[in-house]
């Protein structure tokens, strides 16, 4: 057990970066474990902690739309396929012109939204009062500059997935969680706007990062952005579908959002400590390891190799089911444990641990179906099929919303997780027999 599991740790897949990410999210989540327990002893479950996780959530999904999942998802595969068949003049005209194309469009976006934000708040948070919701508008609106921000930086990150460059890509988050961080001595003197201004500086941070790594890279910046370029649209016409399905995981918790906030009071922080603790398996393993394989995948498919994209997919498959179980397993049974031992004190009282532990332990089902999604999904992308994930996905959503409202009267804040957990396991295999079905068709 412990050969083969050593071969697919440390075989073919992490030749290819996976080692380093998971390393470096691996020192974001200890930044962001630190985050946490300052928010957890410095605020406790309190209402201004609700106001602030809340306020994340529209920008979140205007970010998610258009940039953190769609942009990837189209960029890489047409960028990789490009760039393996020894077309860089056009490859690096198509960067160009996305690099100028994010950030445009993202400001665009934010107009409309920064205007009926106090609309948007009541869908967010109905339970609030009218103060906390004055609040809510005020930093969300203000959070609107981090989209716009992250619309550049990744771009770049996706130009150093696509050269299998790691290092800007990988510790950009780490910055981002330091800056987060930095907001909570600025919350002392500006209030809870210097929460914010750090979450700005963190995401400037994030930029800087990448954008120092992709000056050592090879790729030369062809401007003026050329916005007719047959490539550039077909990135768009891609992206399309994605832009749909991406922001599913971001509406589903602005759903809990909504649900959570008509319950006790701290329910919004303890589901979002939970969903933390959660995201850290995911992260470290399906998301770095889907990440760095993303790359191979792409090339694996613009040339026809369906054997290396099977091969590729498997073994990350096995080394990504091991890992995943595992930390399935840890979390269900000594999740309170975990909860207790880094956000116990302070203001967290032991009521607020407990609600806390019960959560995470029935999140701890969702961490394999979460984790293999994202390498399904990019076993999508690299064939340049982003339909498929979305015609599965998005029906979900509404069967996650539906099971949630019906479970909330007997299991209360226990029925978000234990909706998301049953309807993602049900996706995931789907999706793989689907894929497998694609796939025999290459």
């Amino acid at each position: 057990m412990f050969s083969k599991l050593k071969t697919y740790l440390f075989g073919s897949i992490f030749r290819k970066g996976a080692t380093l990410l998971t390393v470096l999210t691996l020192g974001s989540y200890a930044l962001g474990l630190v985050r946490d327990i300052l928010f957890a002893r410095v605020f406790g479950a309190s209402r201004m902690l609700d106001v602030y996780n809340a306020a994340f959530i529209i920008p979140d999904l205007l970010l998610n739309i258009f940039v953190a999942g769609a942009l990837t998802a189209a960029f890489v595969p047409v960028f990789t396929h490009l760039y393996a068949r020894n077309e860089d003049a056009e490859a690096e005209k198509v960067a160009s012109t996305m690099l100028v194309a994010a950030p445009v469009i993202l400001a665009i976006l934010a107009i409309p939204v920064f205007i009926f934000m106090p609309r948007l708040a009541d869908i967010v948070a109905p339970g609030f009062a009218f103060e906390d919701k004055e609040l809510l508008v005020l930093m969300a609106r203000l959070l609107l500059l981090s989209p716009i921000i992250f619309a550049i930086s990744n771009t770049l990150g996706n130009i150093l997935i696509s050269y299998e460059r790691f290092w800007g890509y990988g510790l950009a988050p780490i910055f981002y969680n330091l800056g987060i961080i930095i907001g909570i001595p600025l919350a002392k003197v500006f209030g809870p706007l210097g929460l914010v201004e750090g979450v700005v500086i963190g995401a400037l941070m994030h930029l800087a990062i990448r954008w120092a790594d992709i000056a050592k890279s090879k790729i030369q910046w062809r401007f003026p952005a050329q916005w007719r370029h047959p490539e550039f649209r077909k990135i768009l016409k891609l992206m399309i579908p994605r832009m749909a399905g991406q922001p599913i995981e971001q509406i589903t918790f602005f759903i809990f959002t909504s649900l959570a906030s008509t319950l006790t009071v701290g329910s919004i922080v303890v589901l979002s400590f939970a969903r933390n603790f959660q995201s850290v398996p995911v992260s470290l393993f399906g998301i770095a390891f889907s990440t760095a394989v993303f790359a191979s995948l792409s090339k694996k498919a613009a040339l026809g190799d369906r054997v290396g994209f099977l091969y590729q997919l498997r073994e990350t498959a096995k080394a990504l089911g091991i890992m995943t179980g595992l930390s399935a397993i840890f979390f269900f049974f000594f999740g309170e444990w975990v909860v207790r031992l880094f956000l116990g004190g302070g203001r967290f009282v032991e009521a607020d641990v407990v609600r806390t532990g019960k959560l995470l332990a029935i999140f701890a089902f969702a961490i394999p179906a979460e984790s293999f999604m994202h390498l399904i999904a990019r076993s999508f992308y690299a064939l340049k099929d982003t339909w498929t994930p979305l015609f599965v996905t998005l029906p979900g959503l509404v069967l996650i919303a539906i099971l949630a409202k019906f479970l909330i009267p007997v299991m209360s804040l226990s029925a978000l997780p234990f909706s998301y957990s049953v309807i993602l396991t049900s996706e995931v295999i789907l999706l793989t027999l689907i894929l497998l079905k694609k796939l025999r068709r290459i």
